[in-house]
């Protein structure tokens, strides 16, 4: 890669719209939450500009595998950002096909699975936060009285406790 390609993605990650800048964004921003000291991170998904040149298949996977350290429990996540909800206040942040898939996933690993969602402001610094169990985001578009129950602070660090991602 160039100069003028690295000066490019440098802009492109902070100013673009697409949303696959959106999205990286926004993973990064959620990275970000789980400290080192407590949180190995095991897996990342590639990007979409190394998928560009030759696609990874794990792609299909979460976004990330973390490790609790202290309790060396594995658990995955799929950081999701959306700008807005949808018509009658739900939340849509998947479709049917990727739902299955991340399912999938979860049964054959046979760890915990966590959506975590940042909605409004900016894919950097989002509005809302909720970090929802798999188990109960059951539908692509989700009801107010679902992903409200898992509403957190968009700005603190994740922690585990007994088993759980808060």
């Amino acid at each position: 890669m160039g100069l003028f390609d690295g000066l490019k993605k440098d802009i492109m990650v902070k100013i673009s719209d697409d949303p696959e800048w959106k999205g990286y964004r926004f993973e990064e921003y959620v990275l970000n939450l789980f400290n080192e000291k407590y949180f190995q991170l095991v897996e990342k998904t590639h990007s979409f500009q190394d998928n560009k040149q030759r696609y990874v298949e794990s792609s299909m996977n979460c976004d990330f595998i973390f490790r609790y350290k202290l309790a060396r429990q594995e658990f995955a996540v799929e950081a999701k950002y959306r700008s807005h909800l949808i018509k009658n206040n739900m939340l849509s942040w998947t479709n049917l096909q990727q739902l299955k898939r991340y399912q999938d996933f979860a049964n054959k690993k046979g760890i915990p699975f966590y959506i975590i969602i940042g909605l409004g402001g900016d894919d950097d610094a989002p509005e809302k936060m909720f970090c929802i169990p798999l188990n109960e985001a059951k539908y692509p578009d989700l009801y107010p009285s679902v992903f409200k129950n898992f509403e957190r602070n968009p700005t603190s660090e994740f922690f585990w406790r007994n088993g759980v991602l808060k």
